[in-house]
């Protein structure tokens, strides 16, 4: 269950907390991931950033709960590969239909 969800300060990704097992953990995807994993325009504004977060939120929240399930007190990075299935890469029109089936 997703708490809060924001652009830090130099407008790089998304920080954001969930509840997970026993507590709140913080989450960071940099804009980078968002680039590879979820391909967001170079330079895209910080509201574009949440936009396409709360787009993939299922899938991102799937991917972040399946890497920290038990809540710790630091920031858990989610990167690229977080969001590549194994075995495969997702393409552009997998993505696009997953992003249909969360809205």
């Amino acid at each position: 269950m997703l708490i809060w969800a924001g652009v830090p300060h130099n407008s790089d990704g998304i920080v954001f907390q969930v509840r997970v097992v026993h507590g709140l953990q913080r989450f960071y995807m940099s804009r980078r991931v968002l680039e590879d994993a979820f391909e967001l325009e170079p330079r895209a504004s910080d509201a574009r950033q949440l936009e396409l977060f709360y787009t993939f939120l299922t899938h991102i929240l799937a991917r972040a709960g399946s890497k920290r399930p038990i809540a710790g007190s630091d920031t858990v990075a989610l990167q690229s590969t977080d969001f590549i299935p194994s075995g495969k890469k997702e393409n552009r029109s997998s993505l696009h239909a997953l992003a249909g089936r969360e809205a």
